[in-house]
């Protein structure tokens, strides 16, 4: 079932929490077809408004950070290092003015060798494990910049789901730690990560170099 507006209408730290085991799907043109993407959402962190320095609307409104304003459910995507995108998805309750929370690894589960065509690597341990490497893996860009995922008239290529799997992937907790490669705001405990019943990561480590957001 693909999840409603009335999901991302809510405080962005449980959204954040809430979308660890949904899974993320996209279906992308490849030479004139079109491939279905797919993954379970393994690491999320949220960012704020004024309450949260590490957040792009932190200061103000711009025009990079718009869609951070706009209506929940909409994609709010960035490029850095001039080469690399970051996904987002802007969530957050009537008393926050901006909020999103960054989708930071993903589990693949559908259209793999697709990913490791456009990440160019046959190691699936790395075709998703950070926010610039899944948005390569899935083809995500800045044209995808506010596109409602909820809205089921006009976008029917790239929502999230929930995860109506039978495998063990049901059979995790959701870990709370602070957010990684940022300066400020350290000390919020907004990053969460999937984890085994065990307390092992189900998620892989992100590389150092794309664990940075800005």
């Amino acid at each position: 079932m693909r999840l409603k507006k009335s999901f991302f209408d809510n405080e962005t730290l449980r959204v954040a929490s809430s979308l660890i085991g949904k899974v993320l799907v996209k279906y992308t043109n490849y030479m004139g077809n079109f491939f279905k993407t797919s993954g379970i959402i393994t690491e999320t962190e949220a960012y704020g408004y004024t309450d949260d320095p590490a957040s792009h609307a932190f200061k103000r409104l711009t025009l990079r950070n718009a869609s951070m304003f706009g209506e929940v459910g909409r994609l709010y995507i960035y490029f850095i290092y001039g080469n690399h995108h970051c996904l987002n998805i802007v969530a957050r309750n009537h008393e926050q003015l901006a909020g999103a929370v960054l989708i930071r690894s993903i589990e693949p589960i559908e259209g793999i060798s697709l990913m490791k065509l456009f990440r160019k690597t046959e190691n699936i341990y790395n075709l998703t494990t950070g926010p610039g490497k899944l948005t390569q893996a899935f083809k995500i860009t800045i044209k995808h910049n506010n596109l409602d995922v909820t809205d089921q008239l006009i976008n029917n290529h790239f929502y999230v789901e929930e995860n109506v799997s039978i495998s063990q992937i049901h059979q995790f907790k959701v870990a709370q730690t602070i957010r990684i490669g940022i300066s400020t705001g350290i000390e919020k405990k907004w990053r969460f990560i999937m984890l085994r019943q065990d307390g092992n990561s189900l998620q892989y480590q992100p590389s150092k170099f794309l664990s940075r957001r800005s």
